[in-house]
């Protein structure tokens, strides 16, 4: 008896230690929003941001391919952490029991619009004049880029299938603005930081005097804000690695280098903590999104 309970107490021992291993190695994820390079190289910075305020952690790094992707990667395993779309984080919560820990800040808050914009010499002024007109969304589980755009239509009472011309997705927010910009396309879905049209993907990744001629025709409701997600089961075994990451990414905005990364990775200001129910109002541009 003595032997066995000795053997079954070195067994729990050794679980104990490989479960400590498995938490020193954090796989995050990031999101291909734009030029997958860039987000790639900023992405390490912020590993190498985390590894030098957490102690005996090792931060690896990948870009999905796409949105979808990301929320797979999470589900079967491969990603601890995942910095995703609100969309895809309502996909990754249903599949994976990933659980947002915070989000992105930008401008004046938690939340961005999406916006329907076009070429100001195009001659599209208002909602009525985009019928029949080509359009890029940017991915189907793109929150600005698709869900919030079509639900905005639906609304109205507009059927977008109907509606447009003809339909394409740009798989990024960078391609889609180029697109728009180089007469590709009439019409663009994508990310606007306020409602005044002054900031937005036209004006982060066109120059200054090709953004002065791309303006907005239509804003969608606030949407909350990117989220830093991390997958259930690698929160339940290593709560305590999650709550140092969730601190480290916190206190970035109070840190000029940190700050520097954020608005490096997404030109994000802050990230806050968030809850589940931040993103009911996703769920529900979800549903009416395929009316």
């Amino acid at each position: 008896m003595k032997k066995l309970l000795a053997l079954l107490a070195i067994g729990a021992l050794a679980g104990s230690a490989q479960a400590a291993e498995n938490c020193r190695v954090i796989n995050m994820g990031f999101n291909p929003a734009q030029d997958s390079a860039a987000v790639l190289t900023n992405g390490k910075a912020i590993a190498k941001y985390l590894e030098s305020r957490i102690r005996g952690i090792e931060v690896r790094t990948t870009v999905a391919q796409d949105y979808q992707a990301l929320v797979e990667a999470t589900r079967s395993g491969k990603l601890d952490f995942a910095w995703l779309s609100p969309v895809s984080y309502v996909e990754a919560h249903d599949q994976a029991n990933a659980q947002v820990l915070l989000k992105s800040v930008r401008g004046a808050g938690p939340y961005y619009w999406s916006a329907f914009i076009v070429r100001k010499d195009s001659g599209i002024k208002t909602l009525e004049d985009m019928r029949g007109k080509s359009i890029a969304w940017i991915d189907p589980t793109s929150a600005a880029g698709y869900t919030f755009p079509r639900s905005t239509l639906v609304a109205k009472g507009i059927d977008p299938d109907k509606f447009f011309g003809k339909q394409t997705f740009a798989g990024k927010h960078d391609a889609a603005v180029l697109a728009l910009q180089n007469g590709t396309v009439d019409v663009v879905a994508t990310f606007s930081n306020n409602t005044k049209g002054t900031s937005g993907s036209w004006t982060q990744f066109l120059k200054p005097e090709q953004a002065a001629n791309i303006t907005p025709v239509l804003y969608s409701k606030p949407i909350p804000g990117d989220t830093l997600s991390v997958r259930g089961d690698y929160q339940n075994a290593c709560a305590d690695v999650v709550t140092r990451v969730r601190s480290a990414i916190v206190g970035m905005k109070s840190d000029p280098d940190g700050k520097a990364l954020l608005k490096k990775l997404y030109t994000i200001d802050a990230m806050i903590p968030a809850k589940d129910t931040d993103y009911d109002v996703v769920r529900a541009a979800i549903k009416s999104s395929k009316k």
